[in-house]
């Protein structure tokens, strides 16, 4: 659970498409995302489902503690909160875990184009690369969105889903996992609505 708290607020993060013409992360304050999650796990035999909610929404414009300018995001994940900083530059997103946080995760590069492959986090712990697979259409409860750019985060053999629809951002994540021989994990986030100023 703890790595997925880590990578809910990088997923939130993706901005751009080629030339910029599509705003796949709109940055304003006052922007949010309601999600519904399911968590299915299978023990050998035994499937339990688990249900929740994330609320994501862009509070503020403000300031590092070294003064580069970024927009606090408030990740509620179910009723745990999570604040992160968000900085777009020209060539990169990049993420910031607080305000005294000087070595952000690289969230995406830009513009977004197939094919482009980032280191994600400065972890020495672990290595986390995202690499753009393409497009595709996806139907989620808030919706069917076409042109979707389908980013693949990858990190110790396992791999997360995210989709990104043109003017809204994420609305969908997908990781399924196996854990072991006998178990086995499948993660799903779904956007189900969203207030885009």
């Amino acid at each position: 659970m703890k790595k997925l708290l880590v990578l809910v607020p990088i997923m939130f993060l993706v901005i751009g498409c080629g030339g910029g013409e599509k705003n796949y992360y709109p940055l304003t304050e006052g922007n949010t995302w309601d999600y519904r999650t399911i968590t299915t796990v299978t023990i050998d035999t035994t499937t339990t489902v688990d249900t929740g909610s994330v609320n994501v929404e862009i509070t503020v414009k403000t300031t590092l503690d070294n003064g580069t300018e970024v927009y606090e995001q408030v990740s509620t994940i179910d009723t745990l909160k999570d604040t992160s900083y968000v900085q777009k530059t020209d060539d990169y997103l990049l993420s910031y875990s607080d305000k005294a946080d000087t070595v952000p995760d690289t969230t995406a590069t830009l513009p977004i184009e197939e094919g482009n492959t980032w280191t994600v986090t400065s972890d020495t712990n672990y290595t986390e690369t995202g690499k753009v697979l393409g497009k595709e259409s996806v139907t989620v409860p808030a919706g069917s969105y076409d042109d979707c750019w389908k980013i693949a985060y990858i990190s110790d053999g396992e791999t997360t889903f995210v989709y990104l629809a043109p003017d809204i951002g994420m609305v969908k994540v997908h990781q399924a996992m196996v854990i072991d021989t006998n178990i086995t994990s499948d993660f799903t986030m779904e956007l189900e609505s969203s207030t885009i100023k």
